[in-house]
């Protein structure tokens, strides 16, 4: 499903929280990311996301500028604490290194102490792995601009 309004295109891309689930009343992903289109500038945001078949499909077919994937994973711990996961720091650099965006931005880490990761060793995989690729690591409240963003 896609939207404009205010000259922004936004784009539902379904997430997996932490499967791939449909309502069974209405049919659709009760989970989803966003693709937001402005100023010539694509950034996906996944929020809350396990990756899934056809993810990858739908994401390179896609020109992304930026994206801001969650780095803090899941595991036995966190399942019995019923947190639900998000991808790995490890599963998150394989995804941004297949979709080939300008800018990685790792998400979910620094929010809670029982489910974060250290965005470092984010940022060092994919500079192992994915050298092409760039990554910033925010801080709290610092504006990103996106590489193709007007100055």
């Amino acid at each position: 499903m896609t939207e404009q309004a205010a000259g922004l295109e936004v784009r539902a891309v379904a997430a997996a929280h932490e499967f791939l689930d449909k309502s069974l009343i209405t049919g659709r992903h009760p989970y989803l990311g966003f693709v937001v289109n402005g100023n010539g500038c694509s950034v996906y945001h996944a929020g809350d996301n396990c990756r899934y078949e056809g993810m990858e499909t739908t994401l390179r077919g896609i020109s992304l500028d930026v994206m801001r994937l969650p780095i803090n994973g899941r595991d036995a711990r966190r399942l019995r604490e019923n947190c639900i996961g998000n991808m790995t720091y490890q599963e998150t650099a394989d995804l941004a290194g297949s979709v080939k965006p300008r800018l990685v931005i790792p998400a979910h880490f620094e929010m809670f102490a029982f489910n974060s990761e250290n965005p470092e060793l984010f940022r060092d995989y994919v500079g192992a792995k994915y050298p092409g690729l760039t990554v910033i690591v925010p801080r709290h409240g610092e504006m990103i601009r996106s590489p193709s963003s007007p100055s």
